[in-house]
């Protein structure tokens, strides 16, 4: 008797760098989780969190940067929409990158403006892991930048639709990543 084979739905295997950013998501996810899991269980010790000696923390202006990077995400889906149809709206991928810009200029700015008000590191517990978290963050803010600006510079090779295709969702997939990441993070530090 023939066992049944089973074969796949699609015979396309998943390209490597889709497959690639998918796999530094997931190491990824577990690194913030550890970060923000070390967070919880130190906060959960102290009476006072955050210190109250603590400078305040900028809750409107980082809620409204929060908003501007969430928003990112609509031309960023259609943009890969479009790409997919093999059309390319370039104008779609620079307003993403205008956004996440924007967005890590304003962190910067709130970053600076915090530690002229005291907040540093040697503050104690909740400083450093407010700069920890939100630092690491801000790195892979500026990782997708990069990334956005390389395949942004791709789109106009001469290389395959295919590719570009690619190239668009490998970039999507980290963008989302680190949007979607902000607003946990917003919430344990900000709101808190």
């Amino acid at each position: 008797m023939m066992e049944a084979v089973s074969k796949p739905v699609n015979n396309v295997p998943v390209p490597s760098k889709i497959l690639a950013v998918l796999m530094v998501i997931v190491v990824e996810m577990m690194f913030f989780g550890g970060l923000i899991s070390a967070y919880v269980l130190a906060s959960a010790g102290q009476t006072d969190w955050p210190p109250a000696n603590q400078p305040r923390l900028p809750f409107p202006v980082t809620f409204g940067n929060m908003i501007l990077l969430l928003l990112s995400l609509i031309p960023l889906w259609q943009f890969i929409k479009f790409v997919r149809k093999g059309e390319l709206k370039k104008s779609l991928w620079l307003t993403v990158m205008l956004t996440g810009t924007v967005f890590f200029i304003v962190q910067g700015y709130e970053w600076f403006r915090i530690l002229l008000f005291g907040m540093h590191t040697g503050r104690g517990l909740f400083s450093s892991f407010f700069y920890t978290l939100i630092g690491v963050h801000g790195f892979h803010v500026f990782a997708g930048l990069v990334l956005m600006w390389y395949v942004y510079r791709r789109l106009g090779s001469d290389i395959s639709v295919a590719e570009k295709r690619i190239d668009a969702q490998m970039a999507g997939l980290f963008w989302t990543f680190v949007v979607l990441l902000w607003p946990v993070l917003y919430y344990l530090t900000y709101w808190v």
